[in-house]
């Protein structure tokens, strides 16, 4: 079994529905979804609050096991990934620098992995049909993907899809422009220039010339995203 399937046993078996978990957690709906579904797996907060209001260990509800010490001492993902079954669960690391999903953010330094990364089930990466190895998540700011991808969200980006030759038209992508970080939408005109652009209709078309496609690269492929905020 996995997460989402405990989940749902527990919550069929306390005869709740997936807006109690999410009034009782104070959380959405939306991403109670996502947990019931397997779409995504709590932070550590998160997770303490519904084995609490589950009243079960934390322990059990990401790995299934149930041990007294260990009921103490719960492993997460993110602090003891190696605990972590590999045949059912994936971490990905996440990379400590920002891409502006609006007018473009400076790159002031070069990316570093941070310690903490996210955990997806091993389903999940085959659905997407991506390899784990490829994989890394980073933060978004700013307004120009919204509604698909709100300001604040965490984008799973494909680093294997890093060149201009691989853009596939009318797919999300992130870039490196000029000094700049974003996360656009892109697309190839026939003559080879770039266009790039937002989601939200509030920001303009960018156009990049042939001429101009050198201070163009491209840093990974947008995978998925999740967001805690309100939508």
């Amino acid at each position: 079994m996995s997460f989402h399937s405990r989940l749902k046993e527990k919550l069929e078996e306390k005869k709740l529905k997936p807006a109690d978990l999410a009034r009782g957690v104070d959380v959405s709906s939306v991403a109670v979804g996502k947990w019931v579904h397997g779409d995504s797996i709590p932070k550590a907060e998160k997770l303490k609050a519904i084995s609490k209001f589950l009243n079960v260990s934390d322990d059990w509800l990401l790995t299934g096991r149930e041990n007294g010490k260990q009921e103490n001492h719960p492993v997460l993902a993110w602090d003891a990934p190696e605990d972590l079954d590999p045949n059912v669960y994936v971490v990905i690391p996440h990379v400590d620098i920002k891409f502006s999903a609006g007018n473009g953010r400076i790159v002031e330094f070069e990316p570093s992995e941070k310690e903490q990364g996210s955990v997806r089930l091993l389903e999940w990466v085959h659905k997407k049909q991506v390899s784990a190895k490829n994989l890394i998540t980073v933060d978004i700011d700013g307004d120009s993907m919204e509604p698909r991808i709100p300001d604040g969200s965490i984008v799973t980006l494909d680093k294997s899809i890093n060149s201009l030759d691989q853009v596939q038209s009318g797919r999300v992508y992130a870039i490196r422009y000029g000094n700049e970080l974003k996360i656009k939408r892109l697309s190839r005109r026939f003559d080879g220039a770039l266009i790039i652009d937002s989601d939200n209709p509030q920001y303009q078309r960018e156009i990049v010339e042939p001429e101009q496609l050198e201070h163009i690269s491209v840093i990974g492929k947008y995978v998925s995203h999740s967001y805690d905020g309100e939508i």
